[in-house]
């Protein structure tokens, strides 16, 4: 009887319906009962892979961060001196008065002259409005007091260069003006 058995089972695989069946109904509902009984443990599994990869990432960062800080605060007390409040820093010992370097206090820029600015703000109206390049097309048709006082309004505010080197083009005298005075 085992022969036989054996013959209908080899009989059955051999059978394209038979293999067509397993494969298109009764495979898709064996992994769907799978998935069904083990969806909690591969739920579980997922989360714990995703915060595990997080974990990983916010620590390689923060590592990566602090790197660089340090990194740009070494680089900077190479450039800039720290200040020292109250006599000393608790980290660094006192360094002597020579071996310090003497910072030079950045000259402030006085503020525009009234009248400078009255006459800025006659020949161009909203001229703290205007781009540079609005300004430079605009220059040609000051005369040479209103020029100088752009110049000096100008290099008091916002110093743009190019408004500025406009301006002493202007004021030069050109080859026809030099050789006739």
């Amino acid at each position: 009887m085992s022969d036989e058995t054996g013959a209908d089972e080899t009989a059955a695989e051999q059978n394209p319906f038979r293999r067509a069946l397993d494969a298109c109904i009764f495979a898709p509902v064996g992994v769907a009962v799978t998935v069904m009984e083990d969806l909690p443990g591969l739920v579980d599994k997922g989360r714990g892979r995703v915060e595990q990869e997080i974990s990983n990432a916010r620590v390689a960062g923060e590592y990566v961060v602090g790197r660089l800080q340090r990194r740009l605060t070494e680089r900077l007390e190479g450039i800039v001196p720290r200040a020292r409040t109250n006599g000393s820093d608790p980290q660094t010992p006192e360094e002597p008065a020579e071996t310090r370097l003497a910072v030079t206090p950045t000259p402030v820029r006085p503020g525009p002259d009234i009248a400078d600015t009255t006459t800025v703000g006659a020949a161009l109206a909203d001229y703290d409005t205007l781009s540079a390049s609005q300004v430079v097309r605009r220059l040609e048709s000051l005369g040479p007091d209103e020029l100088r006082a752009v110049q000096r309004y100008e290099a008091a505010t916002r110093n743009r260069r190019t408004i500025l080197n406009r301006a002493g083009q202007l004021l030069e005298p050109g080859p026809a003006e030099a050789s006739s005075g």
